[in-house]
């Protein structure tokens, strides 16, 4: 069925994910959070504005500005109840309810930095080249992207086992950008971590990685003005 994933995560998982997991997400993201320990070794701005593309309740986006307090966040997300939450427990993010392929749901502004932590493996492969094209869309020339995903040797799908039919695909993400030349990778950094999509007896689908990508729509190419 085309768009089977994305339907079913928009009907009802998203929910579930949120449900499952609010435990450990109505709280502010540490220091030792993957995405806050390479947003320290940059040189952020005291002001800017930042999106959180399928962000939950909101944890990373209250985790940055707590070393930033006079940004802006935004968090974009599927799951109507963990925006709901999120609005409650975090009330200095805003929350839009809405989908990363969605161009509808993508809002009309250009931010500084994008972060993108455990979503685009989610993403139906029909729809794929439409999340990486509205991320490209919102993110400024000189700003920052953050990627934060699966990192294993090879592309591959794995069942996901609280839902029948549903895939986690697990690839290095930082390269679609790459391959348009207005990204450089400026940070990298792969660790195992253990999910509940891994299979734990497979060290390459234990492992993950966070990429800091910066944009510069010229800086890669050569202008000859002869």
């Amino acid at each position: 069925m085309t768009n089977f994933q994305e339907k079913k995560f928009i009907d009802s998982e998203a929910d579930a994910w949120f449900e499952r997991n609010q435990h450990i997400i109505l709280e502010p993201a540490t220091p030792d959070h993957r995405v806050i320990k390479a947003l320290v070794k940059l040189s952020l701005p005291e002001t800017g504005v930042l999106i959180d593309l399928g962000g939950g309740s909101g944890k990373v986006a209250s985790g940055i500005l707590k070393i930033r307090p006079e940004w802006k966040a935004l968090v974009i997300e599927p799951s109507d109840k963990a925006c709901q939450a999120g609005r409650k427990v975090f009330p200095n993010v805003e929350f839009s309810e809405g989908s990363i392929t969605q161009v509808t749901d993508m809002p009309n502004l250009v931010v500084d930095l994008i972060i993108v932590s455990g979503v685009l493996s989610w993403i139906d492969r029909t729809l794929l080249s439409q999340a990486i094209a509205n991320i490209d869309k919102l993110l400024k020339d000189k700003g920052t992207l953050i990627i934060s995903d699966f990192d294993p040797a090879f592309p591959r799908a794995n069942p996901y086992r609280h839902s029948e039919g549903l895939f986690t695909f697990k690839q290095d993400y930082s390269l679609p950008f790459m391959a348009l030349n207005t990204y450089s990778i400026v940070y990298r950094e792969s660790e195992l971590a253990n999910h509940s999509s891994s299979d734990i007896n497979d060290s390459y689908d234990t492992q993950w990685q966070t990429v800091v990508l910066k944009k510069d729509l010229i800086g890669k190419y050569y202008i000859n003005n002869k």
